[in-house]
């Protein structure tokens, strides 16, 4: 009984070292159906100093909207973003001409607090329609 002791305590370190560390990434994702029943979306999410937060946005080239250039971020000191790509839509066999794919964003988290990061889908040209949908993440860094 005595071997087994020092095996056991030492498992359950490890146990809850692992649960300290919490989760590194954060992935969060709105879908072109979302947006169909609410235009106006609000996210919350808590993520560790260091840790990459991923925003994954319905985009659709084709409809003449684009995500704006500009990401809103209330407070660069506790997020930054790290990265934007557009992700066009799967391979579909045949290809569905006019499918949407992912306006994706990663924000590294820099330093503990809270921020608000805010994007609007819109029409680019002078005269466009402006704000069709928009997205607000409040992200807790701990």
């Amino acid at each position: 009984m005595r071997a087994r002791l020092p095996v056991c305590v030492a498992s359950l370190s490890l146990i809850v070292l692992a649960g300290c560390f919490g989760t590194r990434e954060v992935n969060l994702t709105v879908t072109c159906d979302d947006f169909g029943n609410q235009p106006s979306i609000e996210q919350s999410a808590e993520a560790p100093v260091g840790a990459t937060v991923t925003i994954s946005l319905c985009s659709n080239q084709t409809t003449g909207y684009a995500w704006d250039e500009t990401i809103d971020i209330s407070d660069p000191a506790v997020a930054r973003v790290a990265n934007r790509t557009y992700e066009p839509p799967g391979l579909a066999s045949p290809p569905v001409v006019g499918a949407a794919g992912s306006e994706v964003v990663t924000i590294d988290a820099v330093a503990s607090g809270t921020t608000t990061i805010a994007m609007s889908y819109s029409q680019p040209w002078e005269g466009g329609e402006k704000g069709a949908w928009t997205y607000t993440l409040t992200l807790t860094v701990k």
